[in-house]
């Protein structure tokens, strides 16, 4: 019962009644490491957090009376939960870690009854994040990155520039190096002429023997332009470097003076038997040029294309005129039979100091200078110059020079006055100034020279022509050839040549059995002590460098004829047979086993002689029988003989047979004659066994 104004209210005890009303709901706390950041200033705006503050706890609570521990709740993080989590009736949720963004904090509840509220209690928050993720932060790392990409960039960039400078000045510096080399080359190979043939001179004119001395004096001549020329070619680039060189033009009909031109080559042409043409339809042609440079232009590629071309080879020069775009041009081309140019030397052809790096022929001689400065004086009368080669095949330089009549007009006699054609490129061919290859007192050591330059051969031919029988060769390979054919007794080579160089005669010289005895003097104008350490490794014997005194090289040649003495010397008094039971293996120890092993096999044969010893070894007879004298002092007949003797001594010493017997076996037919040359070996008779 209940009692009112009204009365008293009854009603059944076992009677229950629902409640339909929701609860009320709001969020009473915000913590952040229990601290309250939750206001009534800031109830109902956004709050904004550091990404420090990122662990959370909402409070809430139930604004309902009635049992309000039977108070129930639901909750939810917006964006991070997708469904209400029932919370039971904690009414406090935690929050850790939470990552930068925007949150909405929703919260609802249910009275006792079960009746959930359809309003809830919410929050909104922003969790800032750090500041090196922000937007500003990521447009400074885009910066950032671009610059130090920027950076690195030039930084490769300017390292590459600097590797490409510091290559380029070592390569420039490599060049120059090989320039003065070069150079030092080219000048003493003519002061090596000029020295020598001045002593000549001197001592003729000491002996008052005048014969002779206007060849000497002209070769003087000779070789002093070619230096002045080389000194010229080096003030001409030197020239062109500063900027101040210049063009001297005159108007005339050049091609009377082209034919002129072409026409001072036909001895060195001649002198190697090469092929030399050229090929002109006009009879005119009028235009403007520069005298000097044009000639240095044209003599230049010439010198080029018969000096790199081997003997009996084909030299070519096209003279023509052609017109384009309106223009007309003066083409001209040398054309050559030679060894080629790689694609990639083609590249660097007409570079300054650039020399064609054949190691297999040694053809470049020179300083590299010529197509430097032929391309500079092409081009300074704006006209251009290709070349066309394949390796094998030759090479062809094209040179297209534009027409223009402008300068004061020049008779064709003036050219030739103007132009100063070197008298080096007139060198006498060998046919010119012949060098004996015969052979007449048989006593006397025969030399073999092998020199590319004629005068450089002149002068070592007038050293040595009084006392030594003279061969010559122009080049490496028919230098090689003639030592095969002739076994000189001495060798003397330069080191650059064409065909083939010093190193490679000298390799193969040692290497083959027929000539691997012949003492070998290197002539080079190179003077390292590399040089000389490459010359000695390939076998030769002497290395001089140029210029050189003729007593040094007669000395030297003297020293390789008495250490050759004192070899054979030696052989004579040990004798053969001892020498090589003693073991002492070289070059002619072998070669001499060797033979010494054939007339054993043939011992009984008395038909067996040079003739027939030379056919099993695959030699002439005179190539045996210089072989052997060099080698063993005696000729081939004798040397046989000598064999036979020996072996039939050591038949009378170990047999019991008898004289006649013993000289059967051993190739005699006539023991009388056997006994006689018996004793003129050994002092004594067969019969005496002493």
């Amino acid at each position: 019962y209940i009692g009112s104004n009204n009365g008293f209210y009854s009603f059944p005890a076992d009677q229950t009644f629902s409640n339909p009303y929701p609860p009320q709901l709001a969020i009473s706390d915000i913590l952040i490491s229990d601290k309250n950041y939750f206001s009534e200033e800031n109830r109902s705006s956004e709050l904004d957090f550091s990404h420090n503050q990122n662990d959370i706890a909402f409070k809430y609570i139930a604004l309902h009376y009635s049992n309000p521990e039977k108070n129930s709740y639901k909750y939810k993080l917006e964006p991070l939960d997708d469904e209400w989590i029932n919370a039971g009736y904690e009414r406090i949720v935690r929050y850790a870690k939470l990552p930068p963004g925007s949150y909405n904090f929703q919260v609802k509840a249910s009275n006792r009854d079960g009746i959930w509220s359809d309003e809830t209690a919410s929050a909104q928050f922003t969790i800032q994040p750090p500041w090196w993720t922000t937007w500003w932060a990521y447009v400074l790392y885009v910066m950032a990155l671009v610059f130090i990409t920027e950076r690195f960039y030039r930084f490769r960039l300017s390292k590459k520039l600097a590797d490409s400078e510091s290559k380029r000045l070592k390569e420039v510096d490599q060049l120059k190096n090989a320039l003065f080399t070069n150079i030092t080359h080219e000048f003493r190979t003519p002061l090596t002429v000029i020295k020598g043939m001045t002593d000549t001179i001197k001592s003729k004119l000491e002996d008052r023997q005048f014969d002779e001395l206007d060849n000497s004096l002209s070769i003087i001549d000779r070789n002093s332009d070619g230096l002045l020329n080389l000194i010229n070619e080096m003030l001409d680039l030197a020239k062109i470097e500063s900027g101040n060189m210049e063009l001297n033009l005159v108007q005339a009909n050049i091609i009377p003076y082209i034919k002129y031109l072409t026409q001072s080559f036909d001895s060195l042409a001649e002198g190697k038997e090469i092929n030399f043409t050229v090929h002109c339809d006009l009879e005119e042609l009028k235009m403007d040029l520069d005298v000097n440079k044009f000639t240095a232009i044209v003599t230049n590629l010439l010198s080029n294309a018969i000096k790199f071309t081997s003997n009996k080879g084909v030299v070519s020069v096209h003279i023509d005129k052609i017109q384009l775009d309106n223009t007309d041009f003066l083409t001209l081309m040398v054309k050559d039979s030679g060894l080629g140019i790689s694609r990639e030397e083609q590249e660097h052809i007409f570079d300054k100091f650039y020399q064609v790096d054949d190691s297999s022929s040694r053809l470049q001689k020179g300083t590299g200078i010529g197509l430097s400065l032929v391309r500079e004086f092409v081009e300074l009368m704006k006209g251009v110059i290709t070349v066309e080669s394949e390796q094998g095949k030759g090479s062809a330089f094209n040179i297209r020079i534009p027409i223009t009549n402008k300068a004061s007009i020049a008779e064709v006699e003036d050219l030739f006055s103007v132009s100063s054609i070197s008298k080096s490129t007139r060198i006498p061919s060998v046919k010119e100034e012949p060098i004996s290859s015969e052979i007449t007192d048989k006593d006397l050591p025969m030399v073999l020279i092998i020199e590319d330059n004629p005068d450089v051969a002149h002068y070592i031919k007038t050293c040595l022509k009084e006392n030594h029988h003279i061969l010559y060769a122009a080049d490496g390979a028919s230098g090689i050839e003639m030592a095969l054919e002739k076994i000189p007794d001495i060798i003397i080579s330069d080191v650059m040549m064409p065909e083939k160089d010093g190193f490679e005669v000298c390799e193969r010289i040692k290497t083959d059995e027929l000539t691997d005895h012949i003492p070998i003097i290197m002539l080079t104008a190179r003077a390292s002590f590399e040089d000389r350490l490459t010359g000695l490794s390939h076998g030769a014997d002497a290395y001089l460098t140029k210029p050189f005194e003729k007593a040094e090289l007669l000395t030297r040649i003297d020293q390789l004829v008495r250490l050759r003495k004192k070899m054979l010397s030696k052989f004579e008094k040990t004798g053969i047979d001892r020498l090589l039971t003693q073991n002492v293996k070289n070059r002619e120890t072998k070669f001499l086993d060797k033979i010494i092993t054939l007339i054993h096999d043939h011992i009984t044969e008395a038909d067996f002689g040079a003739v027939q010893l030379a056919q099993k070894l695959h030699f002439s007879e005179s190539q045996l029988y210089r072989k052997l004298k060099a080698t063993s002092g005696k000729s081939t007949a004798l040397f046989i003989r000598s064999i036979r003797l020996q072996k039939a001594r050591e038949f009378i010493l170990t047999t019991d047979r008898t004289v006649s017997e013993i000289a059967y076996d051993v190739g005699f037919n006539d023991p009388s004659y056997f006994s006689r040359v018996y004793k003129d070996e050994f002092g004594h008779a067969p019969s005496s066994k002493s």
